[in-house]
């Protein structure tokens, strides 16, 4: 086995934990929410909708929705 196979098994390897990493946080974010919706009737699930809702509304806005925008870097906030 050559040294540029075993180092793609390395990645391949890396890129599965950060999945396996991922998908974990997100089942105990999902988790939290239901706790918290739970011991606050429903309030805490309202809120974050009505928080995806207006993120979505602000970046069609300001156009930052688009297949054509750079998100390579968060857009500069001085003026030239």
């Amino acid at each position: 086995m050559g040294l540029l196979e075993r180092f793609r098994r390395w990645i391949w390897k890396v890129e599965e934990a950060s999945n396996e990493l991922e998908y974990s946080a997100i089942e105990a974010i999902d988790k939290v929410e239901v706790i918290a919706d739970e011991h606050t009737g429903g309030r805490v699930g309202r809120a974050l909708e009505a928080v995806e809702e207006e993120s979505r509304e602000l970046a069609q806005r300001v156009h930052l929705d688009g297949p054509d925008v750079d998100r390579s870097e968060p857009p500069s906030t001085t003026s030239d």
